[in-house]
């Protein structure tokens, strides 16, 4: 039987909560933040901290099969938490009631501008990863949903203007949750930057700058979706069918940059819960994306060519382990240094990173790191790259080899498809593999040159870095000659 409230409530009436008034819009329907926010949320309702529920909505069309899904479930899920938590095995899991129903604004654009006349919602949480914080041109249509996030929050938060006339205490608490430092400057700078060329009123931009509050924020926690596997719910005792169960390391931390303003309705900190609330997110942010980010971004390429699925199986491989851990401490570490972090603290928290990865009670999917790659490669790999060659003057060779890796991921195979389900930015991908096909006329160096070109995917044009290319010609032609992990092998032996 699929969990909803209707079966919840025959079943498990203990467990059962009210539906609490709607007072959260979300701007994502993943894994993510179902696991960790939802969660929270759920947390805090389930202890008469909040009262308030999450609608959900996707921000891309292709999640109208999961808003789809969220509203057969009622909102309902489960989120299972496998691992250690000091010291000690936490593997439990609870039915989160925390989502009240979804909306494809796609085909439900209306139901989208409804929340923003609804006076109780009054926060606005999203994940739309890093490419969502990103700039597209477009105009404004009050009948028809806009295609990037920043231009749907826009047109969101002139509906809410126009409907409480400007009242300073309608403006909302925006919490962007992509791993993007400064995230919550950014989303304002975005929204403002559509209101310019919308032409909205001067009034309006006032609002959005005096009355709503966007917050810089960092998330943390390794979050998955039921797997059909040794971890296959219907090999333990579950009685109902959940089309959206997650299972997460008990771990979390959410660190957001603000006042006492959303302190005030969010007091994870009164139930124990890893919420922080501090001045400056940027060293928390800096050490985490830097480190464990940036070892999933750096291991995935390698690991999806290799044919290995998981982040488990990766870090405990004997080559592709070793090279996580000698790029983690030769690599990344050492150029943190640059930024100002103590090596003794970069190293002990790549320790508890490596610890996490070797999870053997979560099934973290190397497919589901490879989401919008490109831009995670730009966001987590290419600052320590730069620190480490301004440190040390010379290439990492080993996050050259992971760069390599990601690289060939996107390359087609002779007759114009990709063995992977790619899923990335439509003109990132469309530039990357034009550039990879400039191979069969003019041979690899010619593709990597114009790889490495591209300033619209990296933000750079990364041939002004001397011998970049030929090292990574030479990564890619030995990944094609003796496969990764002999190609990896041989790197780490010299």
């Amino acid at each position: 039987m699929l969990v909803t409230r209707s079966w919840l409530q025959q079943e498990m009436p203990e467990q059962a909560q009210e539906l609490h008034p709607e007072r959260v819009l979300q701007i994502g329907e993943g894994n993510f933040l179902r696991g960790f926010v939802d969660w929270l949320i759920h947390q805090l309702n389930k202890n008469g901290k909040f009262k308030g529920s999450v609608v959900v909505a996707t921000p891309l069309a292709l999640g109208a099969a999961k808003i789809q899904e969220i509203n057969d479930q009622d909102g309902l899920y489960t989120v299972w938490l496998r691992g250690m938590e000091n010291g000690k095995v936490r593997d439990d899991r609870e039915i989160i009631q925390s989502i009240s129903r979804a909306i494809d604004p796609y085909q439900q654009w209306d139901q989208f501008l409804q929340c923003a006349r609804n006076p109780q919602i009054d926060i606005v949480v999203s994940n739309t990863t890093e490419a969502g914080l990103t700039y597209l041109e477009e105009g404004y249509d009050h009948e028809r949903c806009n295609a990037s996030f920043p231009a749907k929050l826009t047109a969101y938060l002139y509906e809410r203007f126009q409907a409480f006339a400007g009242d300073a205490q309608m403006g909302l608490d925006i919490v962007p949750c992509e791993l993007v430092e400064n995230n919550g400057d950014i989303l304002r700078e975005l929204v403002l930057r559509h209101a310019s060329n919308w032409n909205l009123s001067s009034e309006f931009v006032a609002w959005v700058q005096e009355s709503n509050r966007f917050y810089n924020t960092l998330v943390d926690s390794i979050v998955t979706g039921f797997q059909t596997s040794t971890l296959d719910p219907a090999t333990h005792d579950m009685t109902y069918e959940d089309k959206l169960g997650i299972i997460r390391e008990p771990f979390h931390l959410w660190v957001i940059q603000g006042d006492a303003r959303l302190k005030d309705k969010w007091d994870f900190g009164s139930l124990g819960l890893n919420v922080r609330y501090e001045p400056d997110v940027a060293p928390f942010r800096l050490i985490k994306v830097r480190i464990l980010n940036g070892a999933h971004t750096s291991l995935a390429g390698l690991a999806t060519l290799s044919a290995i699925e998981t982040v488990r199986e990766t870090v405990t491989h004997p080559v592709l382990g070793s090279f996580v851990q000698h790029l983690l401490h030769d690599e990344v570490n050492k150029a943190l240094q640059v930024q100002h972090v103590e090596l003794t603290e970069a190293e002990s928290f790549a320790a508890a990173v490596m610890e996490r990865f070797s999870n053997p009670l979560l099934r973290h999917e190397i497919a589901s790191l490879q989401l919008n790659a490109l831009s995670k490669v730009k966001v987590r790999l290419l600052p320590t790259f730069m620190d480490y060659i301004e440190r040390f003057a010379t290439l990492p060779k080993l996050l050259t080899m992971a760069i390599a890796g990601q690289l060939l991921y996107f390359h087609l195979d002779e007759d114009g498809t990709s063995p992977y389900a790619i899923r990335d930015d439509a003109t990132s991908m469309q530039l990357v593999q034009q550039a990879w096909a400039l191979e069969k006329q003019e041979g690899l160096e010619a593709s990597v040159k114009a790889l490495l070109s591209l300033e619209e995917v990296w933000g750079q044009d990364l041939n002004t870095l001397p011998s970049f290319s030929e090292h990574l010609v030479y990564d890619i032609e030995q990944i094609r000659e003796l496969g990764v992990l002999k190609a990896v092998e041989n790197i780490l032996n010299h």
